[in-house]
């Protein structure tokens, strides 16, 4: 497959994210939750985890936002349960970006960040270690 269609397909999951995202909503019991919002564009999103034992037992984002911002919060959200703490503190920059599976610009960063930037005031804010 050429780079161009593999884009193609990573474009599509995008969509399909944006359209049917994973783990959308709002939890009803929620240890933790931070809103986050990108200034340039009004994306923002709420994370809301649920811990159990010091584990993401359950995750839930709401929000609105572009494709990309969307897609985004429901493939990390995905990623988040089962994580320990200390996990949750590994996760970078560069995991999210990659996980998207497309090259994003530097003015399309931040709508893709915004649930990795939610994660990290949760975790400032409670200080785990």
């Amino acid at each position: 497959m050429n780079s161009s269609a593999i884009n193609s397909l990573y474009r599509q999951e995008i969509l399909e994210h944006y359209r049917h995202p994973q783990n959308f909503g709002k939890l009803k019991k929620s240890s933790f939750q931070a809103y986050v919002i990108n200034e340039l564009c009004g994306d923002e999103i709420t994370l809301h985890l649920l811990m159990e034992r010091g584990r993401v037992k359950n995750v839930k984002f709401s929000g609105s936002g572009c494709a990309l911002s969307i897609a985004s919060a429901s493939l990390f959200t995905e990623r988040l349960k089962g994580k320990t703490w200390k996990d949750l503190k590994k996760i970078q920059t560069a995991q999210v970006t990659k996980a998207l599976g497309v090259t994003i610009g530097p003015g399309r960063k931040k709508c893709v960040l915004l649930p990795l930037q939610a994660l990290k005031q949760i975790l400032d804010k409670h200080g785990h270690s």
